[in-house]
């Protein structure tokens, strides 16, 4: 390569979701960075639709939350699933799932029948990829700590021993240019072509199937399912097996067809494909048709030391559980914090290789998780008669209606979102407590080190979450003296804030007198008296192994 043109601490490759979430938490902690991407525009066609608790958390944190609720479905709109026989036909089965009015103003009655909205200022959040890459963009584009190159795309690279050197194309003229990065992240999706100049391979049950997206408009169709529509219906009529969702709460809808092994996936008249679903002849203007792979995949390697993958470039998913965009939001959170540590110069040398170690985990587990929801959304057979009238139709409806509730792990699935932790992890210090069960559809919200620090309010509006993500900060539920571990950090030159919370019910969910919450909002340790060495849990904390 000739010499490098541009020097930039972050070179991201690939504008989706998660290179531009991993660009503002950058820019936000202060690290510039330069995103390339080939293509030049938003792909219209939706593909993730749901935004998780977490990744909601994180946008809270980057001021980007209420812009991203604003680019999805109204707010009062209800986020129900419905299970049908066509979209038009009976229902079978619906989880009642909030509206973000409603879990504003009636947060305290929520909690009571769906505790898990308690362990979050947000429950279900329906917005579409576009719209919040769309929303992203325009958040990045006045941030003078971001670079954005569309039509540009990453053509080779090569690592030495402190950063590395990318040649970069610009499609539309084949000029090109050498950059010199610190670090280069690959948020490339599913060909992603970091992933093939590192080498790594993807491992795992591999293809699950296969499936049509057919987005289209239908104000007809808006009109007619009415004021109690849900976001999501999923068809059990025969040859009608999959979901049609909304994009906007209006009259922009996907009709994902999933086709069951063995059934042909030629499709000569999607309109036609699309109105059976709907279960009338209704006016479909077909926007743009996809096809896509189900599969779970998992990288071998989420990277080495100046080269990393994040997003569909390290895992690939089906969407059932909606994991796909959030496991990769909550990769570029990992990594963010990671690189500006040491860039600054208070993260240790063994800290960049953990991002693999604590996010390759839950990878695997995520996309295991989607994929047998897949599985068993193919065990609820539809059986004979299930569209008739009378007690025989009434019967085989009910039988399938029986065999749904368990299916809320699918739809809400707040234990994957929340209850992920980095077990094993050489950053955590452990405090001796067993782990508590994984439940998907359920959380119970814990400060043991590893797990996400729990949310509890402090006053109107204002959430423990809100005092993480400047530094490591030290919660303190008491006046004990927490100079020990504040001076170990001040000599380790660690950034740590102390905060002190006089309040019990939030005394009660983190259960110590101490708790060392990461740039990441995530427990490094907790105790009820301060540790016997201090420096060695900074230590431990910030990736300086064996100080």
């Amino acid at each position: 390569m000739r010499a490098p043109t541009k020097n930039i601490p972050v070179l991201i490759a690939g504008a989706g979701p998660v290179g531009l979430t991993l660009a503002a938490d950058l820019a936000w902690r202060g690290v510039d960075c330069l995103i390339v991407d080939p293509r030049t525009d938003i792909n219209p066609h939706p593909r993730a639709i749901s935004i998780g608790v977490r990744s909601m958390e994180h946008f809270r944190r980057l001021g980007l939350d209420q812009a991203v609720i604003d680019a999805g479905v109204p707010r009062a709109r209800a986020l129900d699933v419905v299970y049908t026989t066509r979209m038009l036909g009976r229902e079978i089965h619906r989880f009642r799932i909030p509206s973000i009015d409603d879990l504003a103003a009636r947060r305290d009655e929520l909690a009571r029948d769906i505790p898990e909205t308690a362990a979050s200022p947000y429950y279900k959040t329906w917005t579409a990829q576009a719209p919040l890459e769309r929303a992203l963009t325009r958040h990045l584009a006045a941030n003078p700590r971001v670079e954005k190159r569309a039509g540009w795309r990453l053509d080779s690279f090569v690592e030495n021993g402190d950063g590395v050197e990318a040649r970069v194309v610009e499609e539309a003229t084949g000029r090109a240019e050498v950059i010199r990065a610190a670090f280069l992240v690959g948020c490339d999706g599913a060909s992603s072509a970091v992933r093939a100049g590192l080498g790594v391979a993807l491992s795992g049950r591999g293809t699950l199937g296969a499936a049509l997206g057919l987005y289209f408009r239908s104000p007809e169709l808006r009109a007619r399912l009415g004021a109690d529509a849900g976001v999501m219906h999923w068809m059990l009529a025969p040859g009608c097996g999959g979901v049609v969702y909304t994009i906007d709460g209006g009259d922009e809808f996907v009709f994902n067809r999933y086709f069951a092994p063995g059934e042909s996936t030629r499709v000569d008249d999607p309109v036609g494909l699309i109105q059976a679903a709907v279960g009338a002849p209704l006016a479909i203007e077909l926007i743009s048709a996809l096809e896509w792979t189900p599969r779970q995949l998992v990288a071998d390697s989420y990277g080495v030391s100046r080269v990393f993958l994040a997003g569909d470039a390290c895992h690939l998913f089906v969407p059932t559980g909606g994991f796909g965009m959030n496991t990769g939001v909550g990769d570029a959170v990992d990594l963010a914090w990671k690189i500006e540590a040491t860039l600054a110069g208070w993260g240790g040398a063994g800290l960049m290789a953990t991002y693999d170690t604590e996010r390759r985990p839950i990878g695997v587990a995520n996309t295991l998780e989607a994929a047998d929801n897949f599985a068993r959304s193919g065990e609820i057979a539809s059986p004979r008669g299930i569209e008739d009238e009378g007690w025989h139709g009434e019967a085989a409806r009910r039988q399938v209606a029986e065999k749904l509730p368990p299916k809320i792990r699918h739809f809400a699935p707040i234990g994957v979102h929340l209850g992920y932790r980095y077990e094993g992890s050489p950053l955590i210090v452990g405090d001796g407590t067993p782990a508590p069960p994984f439940e998907p559809a359920a959380y119970a919200p814990t400060a043991r080190p590893g797990h996400r620090a729990p949310h509890a309010w402090l006053g109107p509006g204002k959430s423990t979450l809100d005092l993480f993500g400047r530094g490591f900060v030290l919660l303190r539920f008491g006046d004990a003296s927490a100079d020990p571990m504040m001076e170990a950090a001040r000599a380790a030159g660690v950034p740590l804030r102390l905060e002190t919370i006089a309040d019990a019910a939030a005394a009660r969910i983190y259960q110590r007198q101490f708790a060392l919450v990461r740039p990441d909002g995530h427990v490094a340790w907790r105790g009820d008296d301060m540790p016997a060495d201090p420096r060695r849990v900074i230590d431990i904390a910030r990736g300086c192994f064996g100080a």
